[in-house]
């Protein structure tokens, strides 16, 4: 099965990443992946510079 495209735009001075676990809206509430048909949520983090 061929890979989709990322359709997620990623502003300069940042990078995507991906976790399977984030945290939800409501207080206290972790979303897992996979209990929606996915492998990792995409998110876009800034660069770190040193």
């Amino acid at each position: 099965m061929p890979q989709k495209k990322s359709t997620i735009k990623v502003p300069k001075g940042h990078k995507l990443i991906f976790r399977r676990f984030r945290k939800g809206a409501k207080p206290n509430t972790i979303l897992d992946a996979r209990k929606y048909g996915l492998k990792a949520w995409p998110i876009v983090v800034p660069i770190e510079q040193r």
